[in-house]
């Protein structure tokens, strides 16, 4: 195949992430245009530029169905691969973007609307980028891709002191993390002698021990991603320091790059026995220490942006315990991704509803604030129920079937032994901790509060984000293969 043919094909598979880029890019130069002055119709400028943008998810949308998915599996184009990981990529990225661009419809920040949506849409390109990378190269670009324009969101959605704080915080650390993930792929070209992932993984069976390393070197620059222990420290921070829909997207935008970074790196059951003996028993660590640390934090906090944040530290535990079983030749690699989706509608099904509280001129920041808020806002407390319903775990929700999955690929791990069983007995352990301080939050929702005033200020683009995850929540359970 010539250069000019892969140029083709690839463009041709990657249509939808280009637009994306292309539309995201427009909106960050329609910027100059769009000066703000005190005659400016914000209004008019909010409904317009989320119309836009949902116009370019759209768009991307049909090029993804008009390009189709047959054969999928057998382009390999140098830079990209094009399989069912990245099409399970794709569709991640059209679930979370349909519902952050309704949560931020009524939320973006009035002076920088034109900045805001330009970053979300480079944010929603960058996941099938790095979902169909096949090269070091495009995989990092694609990575930046998204951590660039979330240190932008960072500044520009919250300017007071804890809002400096939290995206210089969220800045440093990335750096941070950067140097690690950019130093295990440098060992991993040096091991090889090539950027590509195919002729990578292929030669985990080598038996050099260097490989491990490099390893465990690109696993540290992704764990900050990922929210993974001991790189999960900027989370409580940010999360208290930005505003309820931004955090909404920094719990799944970049998990959902982090992980499908780690399934194309490591790959499904590629691992030799040199390279596996050391990272199996690392992402069981990882998994295992980083479920204990979110579940136990989380129970003490009285603050729900932090207890939001060590709960999406817990869930990456629960994602890591998938990798392991997808690395594993007998696992199925749609468990992962099958939790991911239930993940994206239950966490921003929930912040939804809190955004829709806040912006009807109640507090969300506390778990207290939110006492007796069904008699003040029902539609959102639904919203709320399901969600902390399906965080737990419980059946009637895609959370059930979602850690059911999880927890059925560890016990049917053979290759584990014994540690299958200590690994799902802790898994059970921390679900019940988890529910502990998720039914907290929800018994509060339905205490009585005669002195709150109802909430009757009406956001139409945050009701229909809840209630779209909240519809999703309980149909997945019953139909549980739509999720994969």
């Amino acid at each position: 195949m010539d250069t000019l043919q892969v140029i083709k094909n690839s463009a041709a598979h990657l249509s939808p992430a280009i637009a994306l880029l292309i539309g995201g890019s427009l909106l960050m130069c329609a910027s100059i245009f769009f000066r703000s002055g005190v005659k400016r119709d914000v209004h008019g400028q909010r409904n317009l530029f989320a119309v836009l943008s949902m116009v370019t998810l759209v768009v991307a949308v049909l090029l993804s169905l008009y390009r189709g998915t047959p054969q999928l599996d057998k382009y390999d184009v140098g830079l990209f691969r094009f399989d069912s990981g990245a099409l399970a990529a794709e569709r991640l990225t059209f679930l979370g973007g349909f519902i952050l661009i309704l949560m931020s419809w009524s939320t973006a920040p009035a002076t920088r609307l034109c900045e805001y949506y330009g970053c979300l849409l480079v944010m929603l390109s960058a996941i099938p980028i790095v979902g169909a990378s096949n090269d070091l190269v495009s995989l990092f670009l694609g990575l930046e891709l998204l951590s660039i324009p979330t240190y932008v969101m960072l500044g520009i959605v919250k300017t007071d002191n804890t809002g400096a704080e939290a995206a210089l915080k969220y800045f440093m650390l990335s750096a941070f993390a950067s140097c690690f993930f950019l130093l295990g792929l440098s060992y991993l070209y040096g091991v090889v002698g090539s950027t590509n992932l195919t002729v990578i993984q292929s030669d985990y069976d080598n038996g050099k021990r260097l490989m491990a390393l490099a390893l465990l070197l690109v696993m540290c620059g992704l764990s900050f991603r990922i929210t993974a222990v001991p790189f999960h420290f900027y989370a409580p921070d940010v999360f208290d320091g930005t505003t309820v829909t931004l955090a909404g997207i920094m719990s799944y935008l970049p998990k959902v790059a982090g992980f499908v970074a780690l399934v194309r790196l490591i790959g499904t059951g590629g691992l030799g026995e040199s390279a596996s003996s050391v990272i199996i028993p690392v992402l069981l660590t990882c998994a295992a220490i980083t479920m204990c640390v979110g579940n136990f934090l989380a129970t003490a906090q009285n603050n729900l942006r932090r207890l939001l944040a060590y709960s999406s530290v817990a869930h990456t535990g629960y994602l890591l315990l998938a990798l392991v079983a997808l690395v594993r030749q007998d696992a199925d690699a749609n468990v992962l991704y099958s939790y991911l989706a239930a993940y994206a509608a239950m966490t921003l099904g929930m912040f939804a509803c809190l955004g829709e509280i806040e912006a009807a001129g109640g507090n969300s920041h506390l778990i207290g604030d939110l006492t007796g808020m069904f008699y003040r806002r029902p539609a959102a407390t639904i919203g709320l129920t399901v969600s902390l319903i399906s965080l737990i775990g419980l059946p009637l929700t895609a959370g059930f079937w979602a850690k059911f999955m999880v927890f059925a690929g560890i016990v049917a791990d053979n290759r584990a032994g014994s540690w299958s069983i200590f690994m799902a007995v802790l898994m059970a352990f921390n679900a019940v901790i988890a529910a502990g301080y998720y039914w907290r939050v929800l018994s509060t929702l339905f205490e009585k509060n005669a002195a709150k005033t109802p909430l009757r200020v009406f956001r139409p683009s945050l009701f229909f984000a809840y209630t779209i995850c909240t519809v999703l929540t309980i149909v997945w359970f019953f139909v549980p293969a739509i999720m994969r």
